[in-house]
């Protein structure tokens, strides 16, 4: 299987995320991990898994999630099998939002097949230097992200077989 995770990161959190998850993924296949500034806006055609993610901010997701999804070649997803997470504080998520649901919001749009809802990965603030943010993972979170990682995998596999992009 060859996967793809895309992220987009402000205070280092969601990349760590997104290196859990590649390296949960790692256990059935290949992997390739970008940022969403480097990302490609085509595919690569073996791609069978793609997953997204980004911090919340502002109830949605950030401007660099933003402008990879506006230049996403608009066919890029068409039946291919796609995750999306998030990070965000850990409040309810009316109050919080969630960049994940977001992101899920545009993978359906052009034409992905959502293999799971939305995860969100908690993050706390942690006191510092006065007018310094220290945004810091929760305990625990970078082995859900791996374990959320491979139970994809495992709903991706309950799923009816999807074309890949090199199929089509």
């Amino acid at each position: 299987m060859q996967s793809l995770v895309i992220y987009a990161s402000h205070f280092g959190n969601t990349e760590k995320i997104a290196r859990a998850i590649a390296l949960g993924l790692r256990t059935s296949g290949s992997v390739q991990l970008y940022a969403a500034d480097e990302a490609p806006i085509r595919l690569p055609p073996e791609t069978d898994f793609l997953l997204i993610g980004g911090p919340t901010e502002a109830h949605t997701l950030t401007s660099p999630m933003a402008q990879y999804f506006s230049r996403l070649d608009s066919y890029a997803l068409h039946t291919v099998a796609a995750a999306a997470f998030d990070t965000r504080m850990r409040w309810p998520r009316w109050l919080s939002g969630s960049a994940a649901a977001a992101i899920a919001q545009h993978l359906r749009a052009q034409g992905a097949q959502m293999v799971a809802p939305p995860e969100s990965f908690f993050v706390r603030n942690q006191p510092g230097t006065p007018g310094q943010r220290n945004i810091l993972l929760e305990d625990g979170e970078i082995a859900r992200a791996q374990s959320w990682a491979i139970a994809c995998i495992a709903m991706l596999g309950a799923l009816p077989r999807l074309r890949t992009l090199a199929q089509l």
